[in-house]
């Protein structure tokens, strides 16, 4: 199966634009000693604060937690650098992160998603594999035919629709939800209940493979950031502005300057935990309130010993539950070592989250042995993200909820008068949800100050 981003995506992609990371100061002297805070260091804060650095502007970035990368966040407690976070370079041709690999020297292993092994635990024998294909044409030809606003209309809705047709009548629930759930639900880190149809053709994709960096994401992350000034454990709870500039108040004090971009995640906006004055608008408070946040969390377990085919990329499981342990990526040919990750999204990942580690790691080990059978040696350690329980993201990434039209990206996206700037994958309105995307929106953003100040 293929289960590239934007699967459904067709046509012509536009041309990558922005300030390169190499870019030096700029030739206009106007910008020079202009200061600008940049709130959160993740992927799409650093993408500004390099730009802005390079251009000739005083940066200072403020972090919440005590590392940098947000979202990038690499563990290595397993003897293996292992992504918690964002994993693959969703298609490696044009796109900025591959160039941003080359530049630090960091290895890319292609990933390959034909190369896989489905567990039927259904009886069935695996038919639905077969039929994924099927699937994914019945969904394109939905939305080409359907008269009805796709923003009005659940995922959910539109695969009830779509097992009426004669070439999926004879799946059954659990094979349904197992191709829904891999194909959607993994892909938008949302129920497919909750998702809406247009979140399917929102945005572009690059081409090329997927790819993983096996020495960890937050190789990109520390290579962006050399030479910033970035202050960690500075929680922001205020950013006040003005057509004179701003003041970005932290538990540490006060920083004024002339320009802000606020790079946090969606989730820490929805959660209010930084006050705007005066309040945003009401079209960049409703585009926070009405985008959402999905959860896709992982739980790698490493054991003493393969029992399974290491040549294998991609396990799946097909259960009367769909959704539940239902994706397994193998990082033996990664790592070189026996580590398994599952991947859960939603409500099922909320509530693994509520569990403690031994909790996630037991459950996780059981649902191995439906698959590979019940005398598999135990796994020796564990680690997993809890996206939704971390208050510096409340989430994974965004996606479109039913009823939601994509333009509350750009009203997301939109400056407060033209002192504040907002960056991050739920901004972007070409490649939302993605590594790529968050960048990307850096840099726009970066660009908005430099024109703002010129």
């Amino acid at each position: 199966m293929v289960t590239s981003r934007r699967l459904f995506l067709t046509g012509i992609l536009a041309a990558l634009t922005g300030l390169p990371l190499s870019a030096r100061k700029s030739s206009s002297q106007s910008v020079a000693g202009q200061r600008v805070v940049v709130v959160g260091a993740g992927i799409a804060g650093l993408a500004a604060a390099r730009t802005l650095a390079d251009a000739g502007f005083s940066v200072t970035m403020l972090e919440a937690g005590n590392r940098i990368g947000g979202r990038l966040h690499t563990d290595r407690s397993l003897g293996a650098p292992l992504d918690l976070g964002a994993s693959w370079i969703h298609g490696t041709r044009s796109n900025p992160i591959t160039a941003l690999a080359q530049r630090f020297s960091q290895p890319m292993f292609e990933w390959d998603y034909d190369n896989e092994e489905v567990f039927d635990l259904t009886g069935n024998g695996g038919r639905a594999v077969e039929r994924f294909e099927t699937f994914a044409n019945a969904l394109e030809d939905f939305l080409d035919d359907t008269e009805t606003s796709l923003t009005r209309i659940s995922a959910a809705n539109a695969i009830e629709k779509i097992r009426r047709q004669r070439a999926l009548s004879s799946l059954t629930d659990a094979e349904l939800g197992f191709m829904a759930h891999i194909l959607l639900e993994q892909e938008f880190a949302a129920p497919v209940s909750n998702l809406s149809l247009a979140a399917v053709e929102e945005g572009g994709a690059f081409k090329g493979p997927d790819a993983v960096l096996p020495r960890g994401y937050d190789k990109i992350a520390l290579g962006v950031a050399e030479g910033l000034t970035i202050q960690t454990e500075t929680v922001v709870n205020q950013i006040d502005h003005s057509q004179r500039g701003v003041s970005v108040r932290t538990e540490n004090g006060v920083l004024e300057a002339d320009f802000a971009i606020c790079a946090v995640s969606l989730g820490v906006l929805k959660a209010g935990d930084i006050v705007f004055s005066p309040g945003l608008p009401d079209n960049k408070r409703n585009a926070v309130s009405s985008l959402r946040m999905g959860v896709l969390d992982k739980i790698y377990l490493s054991f003493p010993e393969a029992f399974w085919d290491e040549t294998v990329h991609n396990f799946g499981r097909i259960s009367g539950k769909p959704g539940t342990f239902a994706y397994w990526p193998n990082l033996s040919p990664v790592t070189g070592k026996p580590i398994l990750c599952a991947l859960n999204v939603g409500e099922f990942a909320q509530n693994l989250e509520k569990l403690g580690e031994e909790n996630r790691r037991q459950a996780a080990f059981e649902a191995l042995q439906t698959m590979f059978g019940r005398d598999i040696p135990p796994p020796d350690a564990s680690i997993s993200s809890a996206w939704q329980q971390n208050e510096r993201t409340r989430g994974s990434y965004s996606f479109l909820p039913v009823g939601v039209e994509p333009r509350a990206r750009k009203a997301l996206a939109a400056d407060l008068n033209g002192r504040v700037f907002f960056a991050g994958e739920a901004t972007a309105q070409d490649y939302p949800a993605t590594v790529h995307g968050a960048w990307l929106s850096g840099q726009r953003a970066a660009r908005d100050v430099i024109a703002s100040a010129r």
